[in-house]
């Protein structure tokens, strides 16, 4: 008998951002983050913020992050910050575009590791009393791979290198 994995109802989607893009994207400062990768997933996110922190950024983005000109920028890394609804990737050069909207901060950040993939998944016990218990998880979407192709297959690519 195969062992069935938990339900989506026992889980939530979560996406790694490091620092501080996690912060402004739930503060509805950043509607669009570049990454390298592609993702088919649409609608509700949990919004993790890694424990790496661009100190460039912080300083190109001190006034949407809240902060007085001296004032030190001490983030939560390695925690859930918050909420927001992914959009869209669209491809952007050779990066990927999210764009997101309806951003909800967590009143109280949630420790959790975060992880590599997109999305990664949560136990929805983690988001309880948060404003993600209220909303119901995006999903993947079902777009044909080919929407995340850049040129030219790697078989097509192969046929040309033999000949």
């Amino acid at each position: 008998m195969a062992r069935s994995g938990p339900s989506d109802a026992d889980r939530f989607p979560a996406i790694s951002v490091r620092q501080p893009a996690a912060d402004l994207i739930v503060r509805g400062a950043m509607r669009r983050d570049r990454r390298t990768r592609p993702t088919r997933f649409r609608g509700w996110m949990l919004v993790h913020a890694s424990q790496a922190v661009r100190r460039e950024d912080v300083a190109r983005h001190r006034a949407a992050l809240g902060l007085e000109r001296d004032e030190t920028y001490e983030p939560e890394r390695g925690k859930l910050v918050g909420i927001a609804w992914l959009e869209d990737c669209v491809a952007d050069g050779e990066e990927w575009t999210y764009v997101w909207s309806k951003p909800k901060r967590f009143r109280v950040a949630v420790p959790c590791r975060g992880h590599y993939s997109i999305p990664f998944y949560v136990p929805a016990s983690l988001v309880r009393g948060t404003p993600a218990e209220k909303v119901k998880a995006g999903k993947l979407e079902g777009l044909p791979k080919s929407a995340f192709s850049r040129g030219k297959s790697s078989r097509s690519q192969s046929r040309q290198l033999r000949g």
